[in-house]
């Protein structure tokens, strides 16, 4: 049997498949790994969030009950704003952690339309070979059929009439 013309494009559109295969593997790992740092981030957050309640707390009830020097309030108001600041820092990380998350889920499902592309090209090949080999399974079944009948003497034609001449009448 001959040879698929097309074998050239079934290799290509295999490789395609399997890059897009091996995309949506990494995107799907890419998008694990963004939702495990959401929820790192969310939990170091919730952390930091207790602990800076409790610490504005103690430092505020520090200054109660006794004697206060010349800017202790000042100071200790800057230090609880700088533990704020540092919570809304952490928000942030958390926004930008959620971020990455939805750009790696837009990612995967990019990846899932270019595996599905490429199966569904490469499936169409398989169909145009499966259907390129049957027609040259009909072909060659219908070259034997001629090939056959080419040999087969038919009773009463041709060959008979001549045959009849070469015996020059012996029977």
């Amino acid at each position: 049997m001959s040879l698929y013309p097309l074998q050239d494009m079934v290799r290509v559109r295999a490789h395609r498949e399997d890059q897009a295969s091996q995309a949506v593997t990494r995107a799907r790992r890419l998008l694990m790994e963004a939702r495990a740092a959401v929820q790192r981030q969310q939990e170091e957050l919730t952390a930091y969030t207790a602990w800076r309640l409790a610490e504005e707390i103690r430092q505020l009830d520090s200054l109660m009950r006794r004697l206060l020097k010349l800017g202790e309030i000042s100071d200790v108001r800057h230090a609880i704003s700088l533990l704020r600041d540092r919570e809304f820092e952490l928000q942030d990380l958390l926004r930008q952690a959620e971020g990455a998350v939805t750009k790696a889920e837009a990612q995967l499902e990019e990846c899932r339309q270019r595996q599905v592309k490429a199966v569904r090209d490469l499936e169409k090949l398989h169909e145009h070979r499966k259907l390129w080999e049957q027609e040259r399974a009909r072909e060659q079944e219908l070259a034997e059929d001629l090939e056959l009948e080419e040999f087969t003497p038919v009773a009463g034609g041709r060959f008979a009439a001549a045959a009849q001449t070469l015996n020059y009448g012996f029977n």
